[in-house]
């Protein structure tokens, strides 16, 4: 019979890491954010139970032979409870980053957006697919709801962990860096095959572009430093190059 397998965490937590080292074991198949061909398959953070089952379902089916199958998103986090009383041998996997660290994180990626409150689109950008995926809180400053974000989900993980301790298990981020991490995740879920424990898991979504883009603009540096004045060159970097190696390195 095969087992379900969901991956818990705030987002920029290291998810993406986790769904490429357990899909890199032999009969397993996690996907991450429903991500299929580089489109994203997220539901919403309340009342959106019976798509997610839905989601199940074809992700059985899309798994083929594996004996494990599932996907990772924070999204899941509500629906713990119910997905537990439809799948009795589900696990969770839930990785927990350092605080700072992740409200660091969201804050460069999303710019101008914030899913994290109710607004109007006249501050912040509305988006029509993640503003729906995260809770809201009443706190206009964007970095201190990411906080209250932050404490409520690893609050509600405690929480869960403690109703359900052979469902649940939550780990630091760093624990995908070590042997003893890979393994207690792997332990965790039953995985009884070979295992692969000694690669390159830290990933992120942009890793394909990140050398191309940072060889170019250190070429680019060079050579304005060479043929433009000070002046222009501080700036063309004010205006392209933080944004660039923010891009890059989110």
């Amino acid at each position: 019979m095969k087992k379900l397998i969901i991956g818990l965490g705030t987002g920029r937590c290291g998810s993406l890491s986790l769904s490429f080292f357990l899909s890199d074991q032999q009969g397993i198949q996690v996907l991450h954010e429903g991500n299929i061909n580089d489109k994203p398959n997220p539901f919403k953070w309340e009342n959106d139970y019976e798509n997610i089952l839905q989601w199940i379902e074809e992700l059985e089916l899309f798994s083929n032979s594996n004996q494990y199958f599932g996907d990772i998103g924070m999204y899941f986090l509500p629906y713990v409870s119910s997905l537990i009383t439809q799948f009795p041998d589900i696990r969770f996997i839930c990785l927990k980053r350092n605080r700072q660290e992740v409200i660091n994180s969201f804050l460069v990626k999303t710019q101008d957006r914030n899913h994290w409150c109710e607004h109007d689109g006249t501050i912040w950008k509305k988006d029509p697919v993640w503003d729906s995926v995260f809770p809201k809180f009443n706190e206009p400053d964007k970095a201190k709801v990411l906080g209250l974000y932050w404490d409520m989900y690893y609050e509600e993980i405690d929480r869960l962990i403690l109703e359900y301790p052979e469902h649940i298990c939550c780990l630091s981020t760093e624990s995908l860096n070590s042997l003893i991490g890979r393994n207690e995740i792997l332990d965790f879920i039953g995985y009884k095959g070979e295992r692969k424990v000694n690669g390159n898991y830290i990933k992120n979504k942009h890793d394909d572009f990140n050398s191309f883009y940072k060889h170019s603009l250190n070429i680019l540096l060079w050579m304005g430093r060479h043929t433009l004045p000070k002046s222009v060159r501080h700036l063309l970097w004010k205006i392209i190059g933080k944004n660039l190696y923010n891009y890059i390195n989110w």
